[in-house]
């Protein structure tokens, strides 16, 4: 069987979780604006338990696995995984008791409709499901089986994606029969919610028992592996249960800081300034957020980190070996990759939310707009945030990344705060709030590690030229699409404003020389440049 590593495997999560969101737009598509409401914050609640849960699971599992079959200790492994097990059981299950006992009041709490905690009993399954699967796959790809892993991956998102129509279909028509009985619409939209998560549940399962599978079908070859260990010392299961809780509470915590903001903001956006009974406007601005404009940036953000992964590996790599030329020189072209070809991107989504959000959703108006254009301008400072973030942990800065997380996190809070209750901010302080964390850890880097860059005089000149190109384009797609783009359909004046935009800017990027070969060979997408550069002879 073709062996694989573990850096192909993290690639390809990220392409299969680019692959999810893309479902979740099928499916607001599908739900209505209304059912894209309970589904996403459904899925916004999952995914931060899932930050804090399970999301470093898998990686954490390899580490230590690998580890100690490099000194022949297969046992220790075993038992290890075990522990691994263990504590995601434990740790499940008591978060899965808050979600029985508590269940109503959670959802009363979150968006003040009782109607959502249907769809928010499937979370304790699903967070369960989760867990054990990451570290089985964790640990199969610690004993060297990277394949069956990737298959595992591939499995369960077709199966997802099927799942969750499929289970939205079914239970939306039986929703209707009950929305005529009880003369609530609404009821629609929450059945419809609630069969998606059920599909996506079932699809969980699948994966996990396609994972089981494996461990069976290699169960001969890792007890051959244990029958090779030579070591006197064996790890119990209760010692690595300890190291996962350890390290849950450490990585948890981060991963929390990290990406609740968004869900967190619009929690205090409802209760602060939402002060009325009906809950159908704010389940609304929920469908907007977390169901059309977060997995747009998501998209987006995945996008560039797809791009950028091989970088990143080998940025680790020059560190470790002392290449710091070749860091430094990296580093530069990663951003110089942002604001040469990331900020014109999502400047354009930017300028053109509106045919952008019609695309995606029959329910297009003026708050899914304002949402979707902060969410691609906040995508920038976002990825800006996850390259300073991988550079901290390349330096193994863990006491600066903790600090700086914290101060940003309390002060994004305290800025959400102040935006509902003094500013009057509306639904735009929930993106203000993540951007002001995501800049302010960009500066809160660069205040105490900018020297470490060493970013020279000519180089800082290059972002600047970049950055100010960028801002053209973006100003020259708004001008087309505010002159002709206007009068025609959503697709006909994305493709009439921005492909000629994009046009103009590629061709005065390429006639300044901002990208040089070797840059563009370093840049995430710079082989675009590279291919340019051929054509006209350069």
């Amino acid at each position: 069987m073709k062996k694989m590593n573990s850096s192909a495997i993290d690639l390809f999560k990220h392409k299969m979780l680019l692959a999810g969101m893309i479902n979740i737009l099928i499916l607001s598509a599908m739900l209505g604006i209304q059912g894209a409401g309970y589904l996403g914050i459904s899925l916004g609640v999952f995914a931060f338990l899932v930050s804090f849960h399970s999301c470093w699971l898998s990686a954490t599992v390899t580490r230590y696995v690998r580890g100690r079959n490099a000194r022949n200790q297969y046992r220790s492994s075993r038992k290890f995984f075990r522990g691994a097990v263990i504590y995601v059981l434990f740790t499940g299950m008591a978060l899965s008791a808050v979600f029985i006992l508590f269940g109503n009041q959670l959802g009363t709490f979150l968006i003040r409709d009782i109607h959502i905690s249907i769809c928010i009993m499937i979370i304790p399954g699903l967070l369960l499901v989760y867990g054990v699967s990451e570290v089985i796959s964790g640990y199969l790809q610690g004993m060297g089986f990277y394949m069956p892993v990737k298959i595992f991956y591939l499995v369960r998102r077709a199966a997802t994606f099927v799942g969750s129509i499929a289970g939205m279909k079914f239970l939306k028509e039986y929703g209707e029969k009950v929305a005529n009985l009880k003369h609530n619409q609404a009821v629609t939209s929450v059945y419809g919610a609630f069969g998606t998560m059920l599909g996506i549940l079932a699809a969980g399962l699948a994966g996990l028992l396609l994972l089981l599978i494996f461990c069976l079908l290699f169960h001969g070859e890792m007890r051959y592996m244990r029958g090779k260990d030579n070591a006197r010392y064996q790890e119990s299961a209760m010692h690595g249960f300890r190291i996962m809780f350890h390290l849950g509470l450490m990585q948890g915590v981060r991963f929390a800081m990290l990406f609740s903001p968004l869900l967190l903001n619009y929690i205090l956006y409802i209760r602060l300034c939402r002060k009325d009974g009906d809950s159908a406007p704010w389940v609304k601005t929920g469908g907007f957020l977390f169901g059309e404009a977060v997995p747009v940036m998501v998209i987006l953000i995945l996008g560039f980190t797809v791009l950028n992964h091989k970088n990143m590996r080998q940025l680790a790599g020059h560190w470790k070996n002392q290449a710091f030329s070749q860091f430094r020189e990296k580093v530069f072209a990663m951003f110089l990759g942002i604001f040469v070809l990331f900020l014109p991107l999502c400047g354009a989504v930017t300028v053109m939310a509106e045919p952008v959000l019609k695309c995606l959703t029959k329910d297009a108006g003026k708050e899914g707009a304002d949402i979707l254009l902060y969410a691609a301008a906040g995508a920038v400072l976002l990825v800006l945030e996850i390259v300073t973030y991988k550079l901290l942990e390349i330096w193994n800065e863990t006491l600066s990344l903790y600090l700086i997380l914290l101060v940003s996190f309390v002060a994004q809070t305290a800025f959400a705060v102040v935006a509902f209750q003094v500013l009057e901010a509306g639904v735009t302080g929930i993106m203000l709030g993540m951007m002001v964390q995501a800049l302010l850890f960009i500066v809160l880097f660069f205040v105490k590690f900018s020297r470490r860059l060493k970013l020279t005089g000519n180089q800082l000149k290059k972002l600047v030229m970049a950055m100010i190109m960028a801002f053209a384009a973006v100003l020259v797609i708004l001008l087309i699409y505010q002159i002709a783009g206007k009068k025609l359909s959503a697709g006909g004046a994305m493709a009439v404003s921005v492909i000629p935009g994009f046009l103009l800017y590629l061709a005065a990027i390429v006639a300044l020389q901002i990208v040089s070969d070797k840059e563009a060979g370093y840049m995430p997408g710079g082989g675009l440049f590279l291919r340019i550069n051929r054509m006209l002879g350069r």
